[in-house]
């Protein structure tokens, strides 16, 4: 069963519970007043027949009664005892209506004489049908009635009236009335609420079931419409899951697509790189076993060769292991606090042990001391990438001078390297962070890099939840700045 027809059996459920309790208490009401069980027929004539007399409306009646067969001329003008006493049977809320032949001699003054005359009973010498209902101007009294004739024979008859219950007066006229507008508003809510479900509830979760069958199919870009405003709250709840999901399935379906492509990329790279030095080392000993060598100088030229590319094939193949495990996120990195001072002035002394002929200046603001939190072997690496790469790319006019500028902000400490060598063109400078990228279109090997120097340098910064920018013009220079935390 859908939850469309659940949620309408409960209203007309509801309403019919309500009605049936309703019921139930009136017909328990009535049997406990009347002794009868109730009947259609029985309510009807309830409400607009004779009901019980007061005792205030009884004595009333066999006063003026006993009057009336007395001395019935005393009614048509009342005077002395017998005005004192309908005055008072009128204090109790009592009226009293006297008529000789069609003309109203006396009504109590609560009482329209026009209304009195229309709706007044039938003349019954026999006094039958001794109690009833009228109506006076719109208000219905119920009354006991006592028919005679005066003393000239001319018939007479007296009234003794009580104004009904306005509650039962009003049902009474209205009540029919009223149980169909009841219903008819019950109905209407009923159709509203049932328009209200179907807008807030079913039409979002038809939506959902549309947006799942597209995605079933492969259509992830196909959002699902936000609900409207009077949405139940746990259909807008899962929408946004549902769509948050499909976001999710989307990004990680693009990512795997990425990964794959990188993935291929990676393979053509490595395929590449390798063997550009393997077709070298195979060539030369190709010439030694050929007798191309045939002289001590060019032997051990040969050889120097074939070690020299053996080297560079075995710093690619290591470079590619720290790519593939910092990728993985396989390395364990070792936190510690470092003074940046120190650790850099350092790592600039090694170098230069090696690279004489590299200019490097340390500069920092004032004796400031800067601290991070980073692993030493790792950042050691970062910077010695940075320096190697310089040197790979310098300038060939111009001795190589590199800067390194230590500097702080509230939270962070920044290191800027900066060179004089080649530069970068601003068309390669978004991708020198791409594995295997040296930003040649024909990836020469000349260089002597692997392409993947800036791509760990990155990697490791990454872990340590810091940032890599680069900044290069062609021909002037490149400056790469590292943004770590302050320990």
């Amino acid at each position: 069963m859908t939850i469309k027809k659940r949620f309408l059996i409960s209203y007309i459920g509801g309403i019919a519970i309500a009605c049936l309790s309703l019921f139930s208490i009136i017909s328990i009401v009535f049997y406990v007043t009347t002794g009868k069980v109730p009947t259609p027929s029985g309510l009807y004539k309830t409400f607009t027949q004779q009901r019980s007399l007061s005792p205030e409306e009884e004595l009333a009646y066999i006063k003026l009664r006993n009057i009336a067969k007395s001395d019935p001329d005393q009614l048509l003008e009342p005077t002395g005892e017998l005005k004192e006493m309908i005055q008072t049977f009128e204090k109790e809320a009592l009226g009293v209506v006297v008529r000789k032949k069609a003309t109203i001699a006396y009504y109590s003054q609560d009482l329209v004489e026009k209304s009195l005359i229309v709706h007044f009973p039938q003349f019954d010498a026999n006094n039958i049908e001794t109690r009833g209902t009228i109506d006076n101007a719109g208000r219905l009294y119920r009354y006991m009635k006592f028919d005679f004739y005066f003393s000239d024979q001319v018939p007479g008859s007296l009234l003794v009236l009580k104004k009904e219950n306005n509650f039962l007066e009003f049902m009474t006229k209205w009540g029919v009335l009223v149980i169909v507008t009841i219903l008819l508003v019950a109905l209407g809510g009923l159709f509203f609420l049932n328009h209200l479900l179907k807008k807030t509830i079913i039409q979002p979760l038809e939506k959902l079931g549309v947006g799942m069958s597209e995605i079933s199919n492969g259509y992830l870009e196909t959002s699902v419409d936000r609900p409207v405003k009077q949405t139940a709250m746990e259909v807008k709840q899962l929408t946004d899951d549902f769509e948050k999901m499909r976001e999710a399935l989307l990004h990680s379906t693009e990512e795997q697509g990425k990964l794959e492509n990188n993935r291929k990329e990676l393979v053509a790279s490595i395929s590449h790189d390798l063997k550009t030095p393997i077709t070298s080392i195979i060539g030369y000993v190709e010439g030694l076993l050929d007798g191309v060598a045939d002289s001590p100088e060019k032997r051990d030229k040969y050889l120097q060769t074939i070690h020299t590319k053996a080297l560079s094939l075995n710093d690619l193949i290591e470079e590619l292991f720290l790519y593939s495990k910092l990728d993985a996120a396989a390395i364990p990195f070792h936190f510690e606090r470092i003074n940046l001072n120190e650790f850099l002035k350092h790592i600039i002394e090694e170098f230069q042990l090696q690279e004489t002929q590299v200019s490097i200046q340390l500069s920092t603001q004032g004796t400031m001391v800067s601290n991070v939190l980073a692993d030493r072997m790792q950042l050691n690496r970062v910077f010695i990438n940075l320096l190697q790469n310089s040197l790979k790319f310098k300038a060939h006019n111009r001795p190589l001078s590199i800067q390194i500028a230590i500097s702080e902000t509230s939270e962070r400490v920044e290191v800027r390297v900066s060179d004089n060598g080649q530069g970068i063109s601003a068309e390669q400078l978004p991708f020198v962070f791409d594995h295997f990228y040296r930003g040649e279109e024909a990836r020469p090997t000349n260089t002597g890099g692997s392409g993947l120097g800036l791509a760990i340098v990155k990697q490791i910064i990454d872990m340590h939840k810091g940032q890599v920018l680069i900044e290069s013009e062609l021909h002037q220079g490149t400056t790469v700045t590292i943004l770590l935390k302050k320990a």
